[in-house]
């Protein structure tokens, strides 16, 4: 293992902290911006190509039952001025929810195979949302 002089351990995991919370920062941002402007972005019909809830982790205090947290994936197609994109947000961000009936209920509406309207970003139309706002 490498021995760097003392207190560049520290300096390291510092600037490694600041760099992951410049990131988390850099992607709030992005989803506030996305559910502020993707109620007035003009819509297209797409189709889904793949809707599941899946369990993200399962944790457990010893103080009660095991907790797990569950993530939606949901991916559709769409087509945009001749120019065919494949999106993957459901809407501009989506926390891990608490149990699957709630996952399964957020995708319900998104089977497989389904035709649906994909709200895009009119500059930049590979930005897309199912869920505007």
């Amino acid at each position: 293992m490498p021995m760097y002089p003392v207190g560049m351990n520290d300096q390291i995991g510092k600037l490694l902290l600041a760099a992951l919370l410049i990131g988390f920062g850099l992607l709030a941002w992005r989803a506030w911006q996305i559910r502020q402007a993707s109620p007035t972005w003009p819509s297209t019909e797409g189709e889904i190509l793949v809707s599941r809830a899946y369990p993200l982790n399962e944790s457990h205090d010893g103080a009660g039952p095991p907790t797990r947290q569950w993530m939606v994936d949901v991916t559709y197609r769409y087509t945009v001025q001749g120019r065919t994109y494949t999106g993957d947000r459901l809407r501009a961000f989506i926390p891990p929810l608490s149990d699957e009936a709630t996952a399964r209920a957020l995708i319900a509406g998104f089977p497989v195979g389904a035709r649906v309207r994909v709200y895009h970003d009119p500059d930049r139309p590979d930005r897309s949302v199912l869920i505007p706002g």
